[in-house]
């Protein structure tokens, strides 16, 4: 069952690390933070290469927000005060702005796994 508050992260399933942060997402909140891979089939409106460059959400209202405004909309979404303390303090510009240009830096040194012929290996970018 889904709420309409609902949100769809759109991230990288062969990264371990992707994987394992949107499951907890996911857990924590089931009926409002949908996973899909981008390594799948994905809407036409959603750019792959985009999304595998940086976390993607579509938020309730249709639009899609990416990167530290993604995990924002999460945050907002997640049981405990905790997360919405985060969203809350990393939403102003002059916080948010830095920490999306780190996150954009740092992201293609993630691990990812590659898979030939049903072995898979965990590689850098």
């Amino acid at each position: 069952m889904t709420h309409d508050n609902a949100v769809t992260a759109y991230f990288d399933g062969l990264c371990p690390i992707c994987v394992h942060e949107m499951a907890h997402y996911a857990q924590a909140a089931p009926a409002l933070i949908q996973l899909h891979d981008c390594n799948g089939e994905i809407p036409d409106d959603i750019d792959r290469d985009s999304a595998l460059a940086s976390l993607h959400v579509r938020l309730p209202d249709g639009a899609i927000v990416d990167g530290w405004l993604a995990f924002i909309a999460i945050w907002e979404r997640m049981p405990g005060r905790h997360w919405r303390w985060l969203a809350a303090l990393t939403r102003p510009a002059p916080i948010r702005i830095p920490l999306n240009r780190i996150y954009l830096w740092l992201a293609p040194y993630r691990p990812r796994r590659n898979c030939r012929d049903g072995v898979c290996a965990t590689d850098r970018r």
